[in-house]
């Protein structure tokens, strides 16, 4: 057999591996759903697997420390070996922690990125997980699409656009819109990567689940024009997972001129509130809370899945914190050599008037449910660390009489929750 065919061959199996189950390398998923992995390390002397299948150990503030197993080792042969016990249906990602170094599994070619770490990924079928893997031969079109900026000097950013199964050839027809964001140290690849949102989408479509719509995955992080790698400016910039500086009103207040009129002019969309959508996670849920407020004209269908609700500044906070940014100003006039330095960004960053993003929320939301949104979606677990955020904004809603859907589920703050909520969302809209 040539090598060819052999490659041919390995991919075939890799990919039935992914799909289905089946597997006689590592991970091997077995008939019973139980998983064994199987790491070649023959100089090791502790070899742990750590990974979403994994229980947390122990919560650190509003963190868990990842937990992990201790694989053990086979006689003489150089591997170490573990079997799970049944795993429910879910998409899975993990990775080895060899004498304190962490590794991917060099047996599994399949991965993903999550902010900036990769992992190695399988699937088990029989459920939910069945929404995230490729079933369909008809399916959507992904494009990585640059975009001009004026965000913190940027001259472009990078967004990911899923176009559904027809856009091509449907050349008269016209789409809905979802604008779908990331959480804290994500990017615009994140919904693709670990939200399996392409998958999830293909097969709601084609199963006639929800309809066909555009959605558009931005980068919502101020520091990087784009994913990881992506950015041919700053190929070496890495994402960090405390994002502070994408929490200032920045993204929101140039979100529709910047990223929802672009791609209003560039792909056929149905233009106007009825069939325009936004949804975010965590940090992204925060950015579609406030971006829909300050815009309340443009979305009818609101997702909060696990949303940061605040940045943890109020009115009388986000005053003084301007009223110190005009006195900055002032004295840069009259001392004219103190600017432009790092300290002066640093204040400048955070007295900026994009602040008003986030003050006079209860006249805001007067505003937008005065002709209320068709959805209005808050999603959040119960053992999530911004659980009592939702509470507090449910409570909010609750005394202006306010409609809205609410989705409390088991667990935390994790993708395992963001997909189901996703599924869960997109039937809903349009």
């Amino acid at each position: 057999m040539n090598r060819l065919k052999i490659s041919v061959l390995f991919t075939l199996c890799c990919a039935i591996n992914f799909v289905t189950g089946a597997s006689t390398m590592s991970p091997k998923i077995n008939s019973d759903n139980t998983v064994t992995f199987r790491l070649y390390a023959p100089d090791a002397d502790d070899v742990y697997l750590k990974g979403s299948l994994v229980p947390a150990k122990k919560k650190l503030g509003i963190f868990s420390k990842d937990g992990k197993i201790e694989m053990e080792q086979e006689d003489d042969s150089g591997y170490w070996t573990y079997t799970t016990g049944v795993l429910p249906s879910e998409f899975y990602t993990y990775y080895y922690e060899v004498d304190e170094d962490k590794t991917t599994d060099p047996e599994n070619p399949y991965k993903v990125r999550d902010i900036a770490d990769t992992l190695s990924c399988f699937v088990i079928r029989g459920g939910i997980a069945d929404d995230y893997v490729d079933r369909q031969t008809v399916r959507g079109s992904v494009r990585k699409v640059w975009y001009p900026s004026s965000l913190d000097g940027m001259k472009r950013r990078r967004m990911t656009v899923y176009l559904p199964a027809g856009y091509d050839s449907l050349e008269q027809r016209r789409f809905p819109v979802l604008y779908l964001l990331h959480g804290s140290g994500g990017d615009e690849d994140a919904w693709e990567g670990c939200g399996r949102a392409v998958q999830i989408l293909d097969n709601l479509i084609a199963e006639g689940r929800c309809k066909p719509m555009i959605v558009v995955m931005p980068n919502g992080n101020v520091d990087l024009a784009a994913a990881p790698g992506s950015d041919p400016d700053n190929p070496d910039k890495k994402p960090s997972a405390m994002n502070t500086s994408s929490m200032l009103g920045r993204i929101e207040s140039v979100f529709v001129d910047e990223i929802v009129d672009f791609v209003d002019n560039n792909y056929r969309t149905i233009n106007d509130k009825a069939h325009r959508g936004i949804a975010g996670l965590s940090l992204g849920g925060l950015h579609t809370l406030f971006i829909s407020l300050n815009n309340p004209e443009k979305f009818d269908y609101i997702g909060l899945f696990s949303a940061q609700t605040t940045n943890a500044l109020n009115d009388k906070r986000i005053e003084s914190i301007q009223e110190i940014g005009e006195v900055w100003k002032e004295l840069k006039s009259s001392l004219p050599f103190i600017g432009g330095g790092s300290l002066d960004k640093k204040i400048s960053s955070l007295t900026s008037d994009k602040l008003s993003i986030y003050d006079d929320m209860d006249r805001k939301l007067k505003v937008q449910f005065s002709t209320a949104p068709k959805l209005y979606y808050i999603a959040v677990g119960k053992d999530d660390f911004v659980k009592k955020l939702n509470d507090d904004l449910r409570l909010r809603l609750d005394e202006g009489g306010y409609k809205y859907y609410y989705n409390e589920t088991d667990g935390g703050h994790t993708w395992e929750n963001w997909r189901k909520y996703l599924v869960d969302f997109l039937p809903r809209i349009f």
